[in-house]
């Protein structure tokens, strides 16, 4: 019998996993954590993660975690009990100014920013050129701010360090292990069946991602969980034009993520939707369907089509003045995990009294110390770091009936209708 079974094993699931067994371990009861993954540790969508880690967001609490996240990342033995490298070069935003030449918003941000003690700092289109080099196009028209303390993971270390941490702590792995059968009695879970045994534990973590709502609608729960797809790709660059000590540049006017990776490469995607109708949009086959995840584990789809490629070398020499002729290195299909609202649903479940949940909604590697120590303090019954934010506002309760059917209007109503969006379009 485990204290927890954590089913999933990307970032988020090991990061749980690992401040669970670290709060069990300091308590000397000797109880253990296990942690199940269908495939390998960070196989899925953590392997084909940006690794960017900013801490600027328009939700006051996702940028408090953020802040938090950045600097357990930053000094991360104390919480891992491992050490891990990351790469310090900031993040450079960049948005179109309004009529009159400002940009009220991102102006507003960060005021926001600095009441908690943030950097998100207005500069100068010669101040971006001085941080980027000669190679990036700047324009009179657009505004640029610069978050110093911005910095960049590189998932194959994320990966390698997971392990370690998982060994440290004395957590037991359990890959290749697909979860077939979810005993429950009540309103609690027993066990999991696996192709692996019969998993025990009193505990049970939900870190399956976008797999959430297949997996746990065999027990009558409906996660509102899918896929939003997002095509990236790598270009081989020269040192002498684009050095790998290169700012994120993160371009809401051109609609695109660039950040340098090792190996002399350039490393591009789009943000995912924002608006609540292409949300919506997701959702639209079912509220429990993966749509799409079955690329994650089929590599005859993960190269991208020429159409794609070629869209993303149009965007990048809208932004970089060196890419007249771009060399193709990869490219690949991601995925993002995304919630009706695009926030966490974190916590415990409000059905099963003994299920937690952690999904990151698109946002799991940036965010993964934070969420695991949340999770693991809920499931321990502490409350140190979940005082910093609103950790209840991140609940799966908030997903009620109510707020379903008027998310489910956007997809279903009138209002998205061919005669709506005809007459909208005049």
């Amino acid at each position: 019998m485990y204290h927890t079974l954590v089913i999933g094993g990307g970032c988020l699931g090991a990061a749980t996993a690992v401040s669970i067994q670290r709060k069990l371990n300091e308590l000397g009861k000797g109880e253990k954590v296990a942690l199940v993954d269908k495939a390998v540790l960070c196989a899925a969508e953590s392997s084909r993660h940006s690794g960017i880690v900013r801490s600027a967001n328009a939700d006051p609490d996702a940028s408090q975690m953020a802040s938090i996240s950045s600097k357990m990342w930053k000094d991360l033995k104390p919480h891992w009990g491992i050490d891990m490298e990351v790469d310090e070069f900031g993040a450079i935003w960049i948005a179109k100014k309004n009529s009159d030449g400002t940009n009220p918003a991102w102006t507003d941000l960060s005021e926001r920013m600095k009441k908690i003690n943030l950097v998100f700092e207005e500069i100068g289109s010669k101040s971006a050129l001085n941080k980027c080099g000669s190679t990036l196009i700047t324009d009179e028209d657009e505004s640029y701010f610069y978050e110093p303390d911005a910095f960049q993971l590189d998932p194959s270390i994320l990966r390698s360090v997971l392990y370690d941490a998982l060994e440290e702590n004395g957590v037991e792995l359990f890959e290749k292990t697909e979860v077939e059968t979810i005993v429950s009695k009540g309103n609690e879970i027993l066990s999991c069946l696996t192709n692996n045994g019969n998993f025990k534990a009193k505990n049970f973590v939900n870190a399956t991602g976008a797999w959430s709502s297949q997996l746990f609608s065999k027990i009558g729960l409906k996660i509102p969980v899918t896929i939003e797809p997002v095509s990236v790709v790598n270009w081989m660059e020269s040192p002498k034009q684009i050095k790998y000590e290169y700012p994120i540049i993160a371009d809401y006017i051109n609609l695109c993520y660039f950040r340098s990776w090792r190996g002399n490469k350039m490393h591009a995607h789009q943000p995912r939707k924002r608006s609540v109708y292409e949300i919506a949009k997701s959702f639209i086959n079912d509220l429990t369907a993966v749509n799409g995840g079955e690329y994650l584990n089929e590599p005859m789809n993960q190269s991208l089509a020429y159409n794609q490629i070629k869209n993303y070398e149009d965007i990048s020499k809208k932004r970089f003045s060196n890419i007249d002729k771009t060399v193709y290195a990869s490219g690949y299909r991601s995925f993002f995990d995304i919630t009706p609202d695009l926030r966490f649903i974190l916590g415990k479940d409000s059905k099963i009294n003994n299920l937690f949940h952690n999904l990151g909604s698109g946002q799991a590697m940036k965010y993964s110390p934070v969420l695991g120590e949340a999770v693991a303090e809920e499931i321990v019954g502490e409350e140190n770091l979940t005082k910093k934010f609103d950790y209840k506002k991140f609940n799966i309760n908030r997903f009620g009936d109510d707020y379903m059917k008027d998310f489910w209007n956007l997809v279903n109503g009138e209002e998205n209708t061919l005669h709506r969006q005809g007459k909208n379009a005049l």
